[in-house]
């Protein structure tokens, strides 16, 4: 099952928030501050923008937006400099509650799936961001969840399979079904999961390059 309309179902955070994970934040680090059109209900809001590196990564610009009228708030990750010259998929075997908390910074351009589950976000599904892997399972679960309205009100046997699955994905997202396998494909190349090892190899994770196709080229 795919988490296409998953993004937008569920809230987003604010930079202190996506930025918990990275460490104290010093001063020079502190978010810059710009009054934004709110395209909800279009008062103004405040856009907060952090440029931040996580280690052993790379520089990586975190803007958040929240509107105070409406409670409208989203945020994303964007990359400076330009795509990778190869792609990467990132294999993770998550064994444990501690492996839930890894960070990743998902592109615009990535995959993220759970082969066990047949489960995957799309590329198109949400905007560049840095979560955790189960930050990146719960928002999934929000979403569906959210959205099963929209699913009784027009295939009831169809909103019944949601639920059902909605139920199995829970069991990823609580530990009940350790081990499993998460992957993260990104053609441009600019996706990340934490490496508990670090500087040193993670036998847990596995890291390929790949060329990418002319195709993948075009949707870059």
């Amino acid at each position: 099952m795919s988490a296409t309309s998953s993004a937008e179902a569920a809230p987003d955070t604010s930079v202190e928030e996506v930025t918990g994970g990275i460490g104290d934040l010093s001063a020079e680090q502190r978010p810059d501050e710009i009054e934004t059109l709110c395209m909800n209900c279009e008062e103004n809001g405040t856009t907060r923008l952090l440029l931040t590196r996580i280690p052993h990564f790379r520089e990586i610009v975190i803007m958040a937006f929240e509107c105070p009228h409406c409670n409208w708030r989203n945020s994303e990750v964007q990359f400076t400099g330009s795509f990778q010259e190869e792609g990467i998929r990132i294999t993770l075997q998550v064994q444990n509650e501690k492996d839930m908390s890894r960070q990743v910074v998902k592109s615009d351009s990535a995959t993220f799936s759970v082969p066990e589950l047949d489960f995957e976000i799309p590329a198109t599904a949400q905007r560049g961001q840095l979560s955790t892997i189960e930050g990146l399972l719960t928002r999934a679960v929000d979403g569906l969840v959210g959205n099963l309205p929209i699913y009784r009100s027009l295939d009831e046997e169809h909103a019944k399979k949601v639920e059902e699955f909605v139920e199995r994905l829970r069991e990823y997202t609580t530990g009940v079904k350790y081990p499993f396998t998460v992957v993260l494909e990104d053609p441009g190349g600019n996706s990340y999961i934490e490496n508990y090892m670090a500087p040193q190899n993670d036998p847990q994770m596995r890291i390929d390059r790949f060329s990418r196709t002319g195709e993948q080229d075009e949707e870059l």
